[in-house]
This record gives structure tokens, C-alpha cells and sequence, in this order.
């Protein structure tokens, strides 16, 4: 199993598959040399570093293969690692960790690019919304969710996943909440999510639709990396080891789903 490189903060696999993950706020390191920020928001995404931890473990029990995985172990009161650079730091001591993130997520992706010319980006969160979904955001907010499907189609062109159908024979509905959507496969595992067949959007109106990162390295802007934000809740899910490692199983065999349809992909050879 491929082991991290840890610099000025950031923990980096290298990965042999086309699939980044990031985790940008599971982070606790407070170094004494860089100021605390006093705007935005400070809150730790508890344990999201220990379940992306797990995710990787899985990958290889299950594939074999590693992802590539940048993570940040800094705290969030230092520098927040999924806004844009004018927002994610006061104290200029923490552009070097800013900076080693993004350029590891930017050299992730050049990668794949030259390797593999197709891939996906996926940015993992923690959130506490009452119903305990988990929420795979595609920059669409959850009114956009509630529309109609011939409506809702028309704003594939504003997603992070907007060029995945150069790639996928689904169409966009399916890609985004239809059967082989990334939702759908973990309600099939036994984790209710939003966008899915089960639940196309949030009733209640809490869900998140995705931040900076997945609007810089997702296919917004073009390109044939297509990007995910997910958020996953805390109960059952993120608050204990075991319940870490069972979602990790869970999201792994659905991920190997996901890329052999969308992308063609089979992990498991």
C-alpha cells in the first residue's frame, strides 16, 4: 500500500487510479507560527480526515489501487483550504500550506490527464444537517434540485459535472440522480443520500451543493476531470471506527460502480 508524503501540512498519496480525493477541514494541527484567522468559518469536519484514512485503506482491499488523496492537517482556524486564496488565510505564514495543497491537487490532475485523459475529483466534508443524509453536491442548489427533470436539465452546463457525458453513456439525470448516480449507489448500500432516486432533493431545504474546490477542479470551467463535493453527517457515519470503516466499504464498492459505467473504468482489473 502506497504510503503519504507529509509536507508543511499536507499528507499526499500518490495515486495509480483516475480518482483525487481531498479533505480539506479534517484537520487539527495548530502551529504556533501562523496566526488564527478571525473571519469566516473555523469548524473541524470531525473525523473526515480519519474516514478519507479509511476510504484509502478500502481502496486497496478492495482494488488493490490507491486514489490520489491530499489532505489537510491543519486546522481550519489557521487556513481554510476550500476557498479562494483571498479569503482562505490572514497571516501570510500559511500560504505555503495553501499553496502545497493546491498544487498537489493541480499536479493530481495533470496526471491523470496525461495517464488516463479522464477522471474524477471528489472533496470530502462532515455536516450535521438533522436528517442525517449524505449529500453529493454538484454545484446545483437544492431548488434547482426540486425542479422538474426537462428543467433541471438545462443546468447541466452550471455543474461540476458538466462534461461527464463526453464520458458516460447516461444521460445527465442519471449521472446526477438516477440509478447508477453516486447517490442512489450508497442508498443501495444502505446510506440515504441526496441527489438519488430515493430522494431527489432535501426536503427540509438542508444540503450543501459544493465550495471553491469543486468549482476549481470539477469540469465547471471544461476539461475531462468532472468533480463531487460529498458531505457526509456525523451520526453513524463519521462518530465512531467502525462505523468510519463500514461507510468506507460502502463508498468504495459504490465508487468501483460509478466509474466502470461513467467512465469506462474497471478498478477491480
Amino acid at each position: 500500500m502506497i504510503q503519504p508524503i507529509i509536507k508543511n501540512h499536507i499528507r499526499y498519496y500518490e495515486g495509480n487510479i483516475p480518482l483525487i480525493l481531498t479533505a480539506p477541514h479534517g484537520g487539527e494541527v495548530s502551529p504556533d507560527n501562523i496566526d488564527d484567522r478571525t473571519h469566516g468559518v473555523f469548524d473541524l469536519d470531525d473525523y473526515t480526515l480519519e474516514l478519507t484514512e479509511e476510504i484509502i485503506h478500502e481502496f486497496y482491499l478492495q482494488t488493490g489501487k490507491t486514489p490520489y488523496v491530499i489532505v489537510g492537517e491543519i486546522s481550519r482556524t489557521k487556513v481554510d483550504l476550500n476557498r479562494k486564496r483571498d479569503l482562505a488565510y490572514e497571516d501570510e505564514r500559511a500560504k505555503v500550506v495553501y499553496d502545497e495543497f493546491h498544487h498537489l491537487i493541480q499536479k493530481s490532475e495533470k496526471e491523470i490527464n496525461t495517464k488516463f485523459s479522464k477522471g474524477l475529483y471528489i472533496d470530502i466534508h462532515g455536516q450535521s444537517h438533522p436528517k442525517g443524509y449524505t449529500e453529493f453536491g454538484y454545484l446545483l442548489y437544492n431548488d434547482m434540485l426540486k425542479l422538474a427533470d426537462e428543467h433541471l436539465t438545462y443546468h447541466q452546463d452550471q455543474t461540476s459535472i458538466r462534461t461527464l457525458s463526453n464520458f458516460s453513456n447516461e444521460s445527465f439525470l442519471d449521472q446526477l440522480k438516477g440509478a447508477y448516480s453516486l447517490g442512489t449507489l450508497m442508498c443501495n448500500e444502505g446510506y440515504d443520500s441526496i441527489p438519488s432516486t430515493k430522494i431527489p432533493y432535501a426536503t427540509d431545504g438542508n444540503y450543501f451543493e459544493g465550495a471553491y474546490d469543486t468549482i476549481r477542479y470539477g469540469s465547471l470551467q471544461g476539461g475531462n476531470i468532472s468533480g463531487i463535493q460529498i458531505e457526509f453527517p456525523y451520526t453513524d457515519i463519521r462518530d465512531t471506527k467502525e462505523h468510519r470503516q463500514k461507510c468506507a466499504k460502502a463508498f468504495v464498492k459504490s465508487m468501483i460502480k460509478f466509474m466502470r459505467v461513467h467512465f469506462d473504468v474497471d478498478l477491480e482489473e
